[in-house]
């Protein structure tokens, strides 16, 4: 009998999840209550809160249970050895990382911007980035930030567009822009 309450419990916090990601997609996230969430759901609000404390809570749960922002920095983890200053790895995953994700990632984009899942983005590039310099001064660290912060842009454009060129254009035209500018 547990395993049907875990498969209830699954499939309502999925529809939850929908839910929220469909209003966020329309609305602004601060706008967005409780109620626009159970309606959406088609779930009663008992059941909401039986699983989160609010909107909020949700959005948070969202965050988490996707794939996470920690799993994507072990996947470039590997993929920079000491040393170089290639991007184009780290580039290309975080890409395929978004368009495996492109709804939600959508939706928190235009919820939180670079408040919330933007900023974390932007840290796990500017780690990434540092950690290819062998010496580390005060500009490198200004640096990092800098170009951490237009990868993102240039992402969460791409993320955002409708019409979306293909993930291996995006990837090029971030690296042109890059190698061409500041590197």
């Amino acid at each position: 009998m547990a395993e049907v309450e875990d498969k209830r419990i699954r499939r309502t916090k999925k529809l939850l999840r929908q839910a929220l990601t469909r209003l966020m997609q329309q609305k602004d996230f601060q706008s967005i209550t409780v109620t626009d969430v159970v309606r959406e759901a088609d779930i009663n609000r008992g059941t909401f809160y039986a699983h989160y404390r609010d909107v909020y809570d949700l959005r948070e749960k969202i965050e988490a249970e996707m794939k996470k922002i920690e799993d994507f920095r072990e996947l470039i983890a590997d993929l920079h050895p000491s040393g170089t200053s290639n991007l184009q790895p780290v580039l290309a995953r975080a890409v395929d990382y978004l368009e495996e994700n492109r709804e939600i990632v959508r939706a928190l984009v235009r919820g939180t911007g670079v408040e919330g899942f933007g900023r974390k983005m932007i840290t796990v590039l500017e780690e990434c980035h540092l950690e290819m310099r062998p010496f580390r001064s005060v500009e490198d660290a200004y640096a990092a930030r800098f170009l951490a912060t237009g990868i993102v842009g240039m992402m969460e454009k791409w993320i955002t567009e409708p019409q979306p060129i293909p993930k291996n254009e995006i990837v090029e035209l971030i690296n042109r822009v890059l190698t061409g500018n500041l590197i």
